[in-house]
């Protein structure tokens, strides 16, 4: 009787031990990042007999096995497949009552409820655990695009997030050679304004309504040869971010590149080399013939003009407006300085030599001026204030208008038949006027040190010294080569601010390059106005065979050679981008130098013209000036003994009766 009441007894103990057990795990559902790790909770607080314990972990949902404790061991090869290797016990934790399940490698499919089944011999529980949302960043779309330049293309990018599209923090395209931002969205926001100036106006997104379906595709129009590279769309949303990139290739000439290889072709062939020889043919045989005259003016004006539409092409195909709009000028105003060469090869009389001789280089330096620097003056307007931008128009303005009314004052003059000789200073005084603004502009600007506005009291005082030759005209020469050592003070106190430009290594090269072709144009300047001044030169045609020969070769230079340069140096570029996508140089960089070049020879004509007619002149002052200061100067041979002398010796010698 003891014996059956003490086994009641235990039986009723144990029936009370196991009632306890009850499986914990957590209240709230879980949220995990995607590809990650997550512990599922899964405990008791007794630890239960080993021998008779099962484990059963399933998706709610499906029943799918997860994974499953029996007979004291884990068994994965029961796991259903896409969670083997990824789903696993703390195992020396099991013993403890702790049957969490540690998953690796999270998906989006792993959304969803779990059961923690537990089981005894004798009792059961079980939790039910939510992955409730999967945090994920996800940008796909990699791909690669080929396209020939002119074409619309689209560049694919899908984002895939766990938060709504609208809510993404921000998404930006960059071109991956160089960092150059194409397009930003931030805060439910496309930012058109923040793209670089090469992809302003040409890039956009999809509408609001795609975005929110995660599609940040960029649609890139025009697409041109630079463009050709590896692109990234990058995506940030919190802590998560993700990126994805698409590459640019193979990028054909467009319609419009294949006609710009075809008129440098043309203009170069039938303008430079055909109507060259022609030209050359005439200037040699001093056919004066309207057909010669206007086979020399389709030399001068056919290539140029085909180069400056050349340029104006390329400059909208690729974009780099402020390149082409100086590259178009130079090309244009070269005709005025190869028609004003050709002034000493007989090729005008009248009226036209005398507005070309007076104009065609004060012309040229205007348009240069206008052209180059506005463009640095539009980028800053917005960033100065009234004052400043009252200082920028009169810099920039002054000097163009005071040209213009130079060029209305001598053609109103000539076309009444007066002579301009009482006012052959202007155009000297105008330009250097402009230089000195022209570099008060550029130390304004750039804001360099204001010491540096001393340099700009140069072209003041080569102004002074020039004007002066009203009060000094017995050393009238002299005050010319004072003249000379303050061009090239002025020239070297230009090109030195230009160069000591630091924002923009490209521009400030650029601007070095414009500043020494400028003062190249300044110095011929001097040597027109000092013809007209010393009224010892007059504007009578050339008819030195020895110096018509070398104006003919700077001629046959600037409208044969530097046109090939500039048709080289564009169809190289067009090629190397087409081949890599990238600028290989400033164009501006290669054919200024060239253009100064070209410059330099017809300063070095006008300078050797200059001293073989004002020899004399020059001596007489040298003389005057050594008297003046008390020297005594060399005894030379009068004039007219020197003329007697030479007639001596180019007499021929008598010769014998017979002969």
């Amino acid at each position: 009787m003891e014996t059956d009441l003490m086994r009641c007894f235990y039986l009723l103990l144990l029936m009370v031990i196991c009632d306890g057990f009850h499986v914990h795990g957590p209240s709230d559902p879980l949220i995990v990042q995607l590809g990650g790790s997550v512990m599922l909770p899964c405990f008791v607080e007794t630890p239960l007999p080993m021998q008779e314990l099962e484990i059963k972990w399933k998706r709610n949902d499906s029943e799918t096995l997860v994974h499953l404790w029996q007979d004291g061991e884990s068994h994965p090869d029961s796991q259903n497949p896409s969670y083997r290797e990824r789903a696993h016990f703390f195992i020396e934790e099991i013993a403890q009552g702790n049957f969490s399940l540690f998953l690796t490698n999270v998906t989006r499919e792993d959304a969803g409820v779990y059961k923690c089944a537990v089981y005894t011999k004798h009792n059961s529980d079980e939790i039910l655990i939510e992955i409730k949302e999967i945090e994920r960043l996800i940008v796909s779309g990699a791909h690669v695009i080929s396209a020939y330049a002119g074409e619309d293309i689209t560049l694919n990018c899908s984002v895939d997030s766990h938060i709504p599209a609208e809510n993404i923090e921000q998404v930006s395209w960059m071109k991956m050679d160089g960092e150059i931002l194409v397009l930003l969205y931030e805060h439910g926001e496309v930012h058109t304004d923040s793209s670089h100036e090469r992809y302003m106006d040409r890039v956009e997104m999809f509408s609001a309504e795609e975005r929110n379906k995660g599609n940040f595709s960029l649609r890139l129009k025009d697409v041109r040869t630079d463009d050709k590279g590896l692109y990234t769309c990058l995506a940030f949303s919190g802590a998560f971010s993700d990126n994805t990139t698409v590459e640019v290739q193979q990028l054909g000439f467009s319609s419009m590149q294949v006609g710009i290889f075809v008129l440098c072709a043309l203009g170069f062939v039938i303008g430079s080399l055909i109507l060259g020889y022609f030209s050359y043919t005439s200037f040699k045989n001093n056919d004066d013939s309207r057909r010669a005259l206007a086979i020399q003016l389709g030399h001068v004006i056919c290539p140029n003009i085909t180069m400056v539409i050349v340029f104006i092409l390329w400059g909208v195909t690729d974009g780099f407006l402020t390149e082409a709009a100086t590259c178009s000028a130079l090309n244009g105003v070269r005709i005025l300085f190869l028609l004003w060469i050709a002034l000493h090869l007989k090729t005008f009389e009248g009226y036209p030599r005398q507005i070309i001789n007076r104009l065609a280089i004060q012309l040229q330096y205007a348009v240069i001026t206008v052209v180059v620097y506005s463009p640095i003056v539009v980028d800053v307007w917005y960033n100065v204030d009234t004052g400043g931008k009252m200082f920028l128009l009169i810099c920039l303005l002054l000097g163009p208008l005071l040209t213009l009314l130079y060029i209305l004052y001598v053609i109103t003059t000539m076309c009444r038949g007066r002579t301009l000789q009482k006012r052959a200073s202007l155009s000297y005084i105008i330009t250097e006027l402009s230089n000195c603004l022209r570099i008060c502009v550029i130390i304004n600007i750039y804001r360099l040190h204001p010491g540096l506005l001393a340099l700009a009291l140069i072209p003041f005082l080569a102004w002074i010294c020039f004007i002066s030759h009203y009060y000094c005209k017995r050393v009238f020469f002299l005050l010319c080569i004072l003249l000379m050592i303050l061009e090239v003070l002025s020239a070297s106190g230009s090109i030195y601010v230009h160069y000591a430009i630091a924002d923009n290594v490209k521009e400030h090269d650029a601007l070095t390059c414009v500043t020494a072709f400028l003062q190249i144009l300044t110095t011929i300047t001097l040597f027109i106005s000092i013809k007209y001044l010393s009224g010892r030169v007059s504007d009578s045609r050339n008819t030195g065979t020895q110096q018509r020969l070398s104006h003919l070769v700077v001629f046959m230079f600037g409208s044969v050679v530097v046109v090939l340069v500039n048709v080289v140096v564009l169809l190289v570029e067009l090629i190397l981008k087409a081949q890599t996508g990238q600028r290989t140089v400033d164009l501006r960089v290669v054919l200024l130098p060239t253009e100064c070049v070209f410059a330099v020879c017809c300063l070095a004509l006008q300078i050797s013209a200059f001293w073989k007619k004002n020899r004399e002149g020059v001596i007489k002052d040298i003389d005057w000036l050594g008297l003046t200061c008390g020297c005594k100067p060399k005894h030379r041979d009068s004039p007219s003994q020197c003329d007697e002398c030479e007639l001596e010796n180019l007499a021929p010698e008598a010769q014998p009766s017979g002969s």
